[in-house]
């Protein structure tokens, strides 16, 4: 047994060298092929050997990589001055942080969707409720057309009726305020012309005129009157001048409370006409009015309430343009009095 085993070995060896050496006894076709096995021997072991090389380039690639990250954070350091920076390399308790969050933010997310739905409910129950509010106003317009014991097909606008009664007690409130300034404006005219009966006539009727109260006329005549330029410095002149300096701070102040009111005024006309043609654009959006010249116009004159709504904003545009124009003239007097005054004073102390 043992010598068949070594006769077999000895058999495998010098196949082996043949393989190896090449058997000269064998053609050259042989050999290449002999040749062949060896290159490709050697092409694997070539193969094993760069693979061994790559490995140990991956691994001082790695090391090269956490030297320039050290690297890195040495430099970062010495330039901010802070020990901690680049340490943090995504610990545990950061990464249970963000955990933390995700799950914040899940839950954050899903008390948004309940809210969205729980608005979305609540939407529809106020478009249910508003339904419900437009019949029950249709249902109080044909109550209120039955008991005004108006016609089958004249229906009352609510709306219109809450409006008007807005702008009434708006202009109400308004002619109160105006009765109040007129009674003041009474009151001192009362107390200006008991003054002038209680003074005594002296030898200067001029005097008298200068009490407190002067008409338009009056002013004018002593602004560009030249013989008062030359006043002397007596007390009586400088009385006259105080008496016209206080008359034209009064007008001034009755012209500035004019002027309050007319603003109030021009606010209250410019909200009825904004209303107005909110109006006009709800009926024709709905249908119930258009330009004139089609077919909706005959509609529109069986309506009391929408002739009389667009007439009131016909007739209130040239008021508003009055009511401007009216400001703007009021408050040119302001400066000519206050120079008036100035000139006055600059004379008296001449003197």
């Amino acid at each position: 047994m043992a010598n068949q085993l070594r006769e077999r070995h000895q058999g495998l060896k010098k196949k082996y060298r043949e393989l190896i050496d090449g058997d000269p006894t064998l053609p050259p076709e042989k050999r290449n092929q002999v040749n062949l096995a060896q290159l490709l021997r050697d092409s694997r072991e070539r193969s094993k050997q760069l693979a061994d090389e790559v490995k140990e380039l991956t691994q001082r690639l790695t090391e090269a990589q956490g030297d320039n990250k050290l690297l890195r954070m040495t430099i970062t350091k010495q330039r901010l001055g802070d020990d901690e920076v680049g340490v943090r390399h995504f610990p545990a308790h950061e990464r249970e942080d963000l955990v933390r969050q995700l799950e914040e933010a899940g839950l954050q997310r899903a008390e948004l969707e309940y809210n969205l739905k729980v608005v979305s409910d609540e939407l529809e129950d106020v478009k249910a409720e508003r339904t419900v509010f437009q019949e029950k106003a249709d249902r109080l317009n044909l109550e209120l057309n039955h008991i005004l014991g108006g016609r089958g097909k004249r229906i009352i606008d609510v709306d219109a009726l809450c409006m008007e009664n807005r702008y009434l007690h708006e202009r109400l409130k308004q002619v109160q305020e105006e009765v109040s300034l007129l009674k003041t404006n009474i009151m001192k005219y009362k107390t200006a012309l008991d003054r002038r009966k209680n003074v005594k006539t002296s030898g200067t009727s001029n005097s008298g005129a200068l009490t407190g109260v002067l008409s338009a006329k009056q002013v004018e005549d002593l602004l560009f009157d030249d013989g008062r330029c030359s006043l002397p410095a007596t007390p009586q002149s400088i009385s006259d001048l105080k008496s016209l300096a206080t008359a034209l701070l009064e007008t001034i102040h009755e012209k500035n409370l004019i002027i309050q009111h007319q603003r109030q005024t021009n606010r209250i006309l410019g909200n009825r006409v904004e209303e107005l043609e909110r109006k006009l654009k709800t009926l024709e959006v709905s249908g119930l009015w258009s330009l004139p010249g089609v077919h909706n116009v005959s509609f529109i004159q069986g309506c009391p309430n929408v002739l009389h709504k667009i007439s009131s904003y016909e007739l209130a545009k040239p008021i508003i343009r009055h009511s401007y124009a009216f400001s703007l003239c009021s408050v040119v007097s302001v400066p000519a009095c206050q120079s008036f005054c100035k000139k006055k004073a600059g004379q008296t102390q001449h003197l």
